[in-house]
């Protein structure tokens, strides 16, 4: 995983489930969680972004890195600026979640193998059965035949299908990407459907969906943390 860099966003103002990134999850934060995992697939480089000092102290504390910024608008924002601080490093730039507890290597491997253009990301779906599309909590893609996005919503689609792809929130970016998705002004659809990729779709990335049978669930309410609860201590 030579010149890849994992950035974690991360912060503890989460309305439905204020102060999480250090939740415990059976003996163990939740940014913990997501870094423990993370760093089994070894990549150049680890490294938490926050505007929370506890949150700093945490990461620290367990011997992992962690960069302090200022307030923004989008865990992207936040990625973005953590990397600008840390020098600009990497060709590849995973932009992982603070809330992703299950985070395997694989994921990491499977983006940052990919071939990828200058503008342009790479994340991942998994397969879910059409009936659970319904929870606008699970954001849904549908792709065109090369695996490239062609739409990312909270409501079930397509119409119709016998499946659906659940997204999973982790991106892959190239420096340019970073820079350009970061700075991209939200439209119409990303604050209609409140997901910040539509904006980027619009302002011309295109974005690579890698699917696979991931073990994917972010928590972001506190019936999702018992579950992770739950899933650790059956592990």
């Amino acid at each position: 995983m030579v010149g890849t860099v994992v950035i974690v966003p991360a912060r503890m103002e989460s309305t439905r489930l204020p102060g999480k990134p250090l939740a415990d999850i059976c003996g163990r934060s939740m940014i913990l969680r997501v870094l423990d995992g993370a760093s089994r697939a070894n990549p150049d480089r680890l490294v938490v972004a926050t505007d929370s000092r506890l949150i700093e102290e945490e990461v620290l504390s367990a011997g992992y890195e962690a960069v302090v910024t200022g307030p923004a608008a989008s865990g992207t924002q936040r990625v973005h600026m953590a990397w600008k601080i840390l020098g600009q490093p990497g060709q590849r730039i995973i932009n992982l979640q603070g809330d992703e507890p299950f985070i395997q290597p694989g994921w990491v491997e499977a983006l940052a193998g990919q071939e990828m253009l200058p503008n342009s990301v790479v994340t991942l779906a998994r397969r879910i059965p059409a009936d659970s599309g319904a929870d606008p909590s699970v954001v849904k893609v549908v792709m065109n035949s090369e695996g490239e996005a062609l739409y990312f919503s909270r409501s079930a689609i397509p119409w119709g299908a016998d499946f659906l792809y659940h997204h999973v929130g982790v991106y892959c970016f190239t420096p340019e990407s970073l820079s350009v998705c970061a700075g991209s002004p939200p439209g119409k659809l990303s604050l209609q459907e409140k997901l910040e990729q539509l904006g980027w779709m619009e302002n011309g990335v295109k974005i690579k969906v890698v699917t696979g049978n991931w073990n994917a669930m972010g928590v972001d309410t506190p019936d999702d943390l018992e579950e992770a609860r739950k899933w650790f201590r059956d592990y």
